[in-house]
């Protein structure tokens, strides 16, 4: 059989040899044919354009391309590249219907100059969405043999995560590699699997993958076996729904040939349906969103999109199991199904999310009274592998146009309505507002600031004293960093961090703080006080930049500072979302002597486990727990198990948010080493800080000087954390 191409390019030859016979036009049954001039005006029009578009031929002839089947959002490129020079054919693109809908056609066109010496454009296009909807149904048939496929498959399948993480590793794959599943689990792809020289390149293809989402061919490239071997296939890739409720996972799938055709039918399917449920993903809901949206303008309607998250979700995965989990999501997804209509979308959208669209709504009140028709699925428990599980969900709804006239915006703001029905316990569901939208744009004014501050070096360091129980002297400081805006004043840390890490700033501010702590505190080394440590903040972005280590250590060459008196902090959480990678990187900072502080330790994993796998010097006792560490007999008991186990581990102990003498003393008791608050001092800007430690310092020799801080001398140390004692 002919593929769509072949047949096409056959056409085009037979226009340019024979300029379009008039009698050649109605000959062809399954392709929309049509012809226009230089203006871009129709002056044929086929009768399988009749049927696909919807014109009858009266209706076509005359009218300008754009006008009659160039989706809105797509015209002005249209008309920009209508030229015999400029003209680009695509193999897919997409066309509007009379009736407003958005259809994806496969179009092959040419310019040729007719007996008269004038241009006319000869355009094929064979509708794709047909040809589609026949492939999708066939794999929807396959879709429940597609894991027994893959795991029976000779060909090798490994997916993972994101961050590297492997969840995924069928039979040929651990015949290939030597390695059992369950030894590769968990563990990170790259570093496991790949020679160092591909890490980068990789890195990149998994960002591109999950912002682009279409399967897509690899270079042929090599895995390193248990035994050391190097095996070399080509691969396929794909970003799928994934089956561990994270999000979405990279799909890779080896194979001795460079094309496959079986294979490539089945990415494709992963790439637009959930695997689990079978229902559309994230990809194939944007494209019939946006169909939606052509149709509800065309027609002068309104939509409303749903955004559903279900409650505690991850504690049943915890406490029941993926299996149960599993199963769960798809009765969830089989109820929410049975609440459509025949022309209504449900997908879903991550691991406990699903989107509903439904067109025809009339007002709000229509909309409501759907809402809580889908809503009415959770009030009876799912019976599940012998568990009776009551689940609760809360949901978003966003209108079109009001509310966003693009599948984008609408999943967008119908997600923030949904995080306001979860601060709000009395309604399951809430109706976006303008005011989110204000929000909204806050938070684009304060990123817009947030680049002109990083070009502008608006960021600056305060350091906040860390004390020893035993000596009390201040042997290092804590480097945070502040914004002071010059219109705006000081905004806090809580205000812009976030933001800075979503939008990859906080690359920039990271290393603004690195260089500037760095510098000061070998400017205190220099002054005598050589003994002092700095301690800085790595958020989860700056640990997977690919160049982190490198960019520390140019940081330490440029300043000539010693390497043994930086600490960096990490989260518990960060480290535990790719464990593999990160002990890499943590072993070579250790072997450059930088110490390594696990931050607000006690609040996430807090396993043995990993602890043994780390090469860390130092747990951080979150302050959640100091807090109230006086008056809950729970926290005292966690408190003083930390500190016992690092010990028994040979790890140092900080505790930060030390605010009370009490708390001093109790921590003081259990030996813990090190302690931070606001009992010793608030952050300090530079200046500040170095008076603190001047007015404090006890000379032990001629050459050698360190701080001593007085616990007694509380009046004293308040003159040191008011703004008003340093002049500025």
């Amino acid at each position: 059989m002919d593929t769509p191409q072949m047949l096409s390019e056959t056409l085009l030859k037979q226009i340019e040899n024979f300029k379009l016979q008039n009698r050649f036009l109605d000959t062809i049954e399954d392709i929309a044919f049509f012809c226009a001039n230089e203006a871009r005006e129709i002056i044929e029009w086929n009768r399988a354009s009749e049927l696909l578009y919807g014109y009858s031929r009266s209706e076509a002839v005359g009218k300008k391309i754009e006008d009659l089947i160039i989706p809105l959002h797509d015209r002005e490129r249209f008309v920009e590249t209508y030229a015999p020079d400029r003209w680009m054919a695509r193999d897919e693109t997409e066309h509007q219907k009379k009736e407003g809908t958005v259809l994806l056609v496969y179009q092959r066109g040419i310019f040729v100059e007719d007996a008269d010496g004038k241009e006319r454009f000869f355009s094929l296009c064979i509708d794709m969405t047909k040809l589609r909807q026949i492939k999708t149904l066939q794999y929807m048939l396959r879709s429940v043999h597609i894991k027994s496929e893959v795991q029976e498959s000779k060909m090798v399948v490994i997916s993972f995560d994101r961050n590297g993480r492997i969840n995924g590793f069928n039979p040929s794959a651990e015949e290939l590699t030597g390695y059992r599943k369950d030894e590769v689990l968990e563990r990170n792809f790259i570093t496991l699997f790949l020679p160092e020289s591909y890490h980068e390149k990789m890195m990149a293809t998994i960002q591109k993958a999950f912002k682009e989402r279409k399967p897509q061919q690899m270079d042929a490239f090599p895995i390193v076996c248990k035994d050391g071997s190097k095996k070399v296939l080509y691969w396929e890739y794909s970003v799928i729904s994934d089956r561990d409720r994270q999000g979405n996972s990279f799909l890779l799938i080896g194979h001795e040939r460079s094309s496959d055709t079986h294979l490539q039918e089945r990415l494709e399917y992963l790439a637009n349906y959930d695997s689990l449920t079978d229902l559309p993903n994230k990809n194939l809901l944007y494209e019939r969103l946006g169909n939606a949206i052509n149709r509800a303008a065309r027609s002068n309607e309104r939509l409303v999109t749903m955004f559903i998250n279900l409650d505690n979700f991850k504690s049943i995965n915890h406490t029941l199991g993926y299996a149960v989990g599993d199963e769960l999501l798809k009765a969830v997804a089989n109820r929410l199904y049975s609440r459509l209509r025949d022309y209504d979308t449900i997908a879903r959208f991550g691991g406990d999310e699903f989107v509903l669209v439904f067109e025809k709504i009339d007002d709000e009140m229509h909309a409501a009274s759907l809402a809580k028709r889908v809503m009415e699925v959770f009030k009876k428990p799912f019976l599940i592998k012998g568990n009776e599980l009551f689940l609760s969900a809360n949901m978003g709804i966003a209108f079109f146009p009001s509310d966003g006239n693009d599948p984008k915006t609408l999943i967008k703001n119908a997600n923030l309505a949904m995080q306001r029905s979860k601060e709000n316990p009395s309604t399951s569901y809430q109706i976006f507002k303008h005011e989110m939208h204000e929000e909204i744009t806050k938070r684009v004014i304060l990123e817009r600031n947030l680049r002109k501050a990083i070009e502008n070096r608006e960021f600056f360091v305060e350091y906040q004293p860390q004390i020893d129980t035993k000596t009390k002297k201040i042997v290092g400081a804590e480097a945070l960093v502040r914004w002071n805006h010059p219109q705006l004043s000081r905004i806090p840390p809580l205000d812009f961090i976030p933001i800075a890490e979503d939008t990859g700033m906080i690359l920039e501010i990271g290393q603004i703080v690195l260089e500037e702590a760095i510098e000061q505190m070998q400017r205190w080394h220099r002054m005598g006080f050589s003994d002092l440590k700095i301690s800085v903040n790595i958020s989860g972005v700056q640990l997977l930049q690919s160049n982190l280590f490198e960019t520390v250590d140019r940081i330490l060459k440029q300043s000539g500072f010693d390497p043994r008196y930086l600490e960096l902090e990490l989260t518990e959480s960060i480290l535990m979302e790719n464990i593999e990678l990160a002990s890499s990187l943590l072993k070579r900072f250790k072997k450059r002597e930088i110490h390594l502080s696990i931050d607000d330790f006690g609040t996430g994993y807090s396993s043995l486990s990993y602890l043994k796998k780390l090469p860390i010097d130092t747990l951080k006792i979150d302050q959640s727990f100091i807090k109230n560490i006086q008056n809950s007999e729970n926290d005292r008991v966690i408190v003083n198990a930390i500190i016992a186990m690092a010990h028994s581990l040979g790890l140092g102990v900080i505790a930060e948010g030390v605010e009370k003498k009490s708390q001093y003393t109790h921590l003081k008791k259990q030996e813990c080493d090190i302690l931070q608050g606001y009992f010793f001092g608030e952050p300090l800007e530079a200046e500040a800080f170095e008076a603190l430690i001047e007015e404090h310092r006890v000379l032990e020799g001629s050459d050698y000087k360190q701080a001593h801080f007085d616990f007694d001398l509380e009046e004293k140390l308040k003159r040191f954390s008011d703004p008003n004692y340093i002049t500025r």
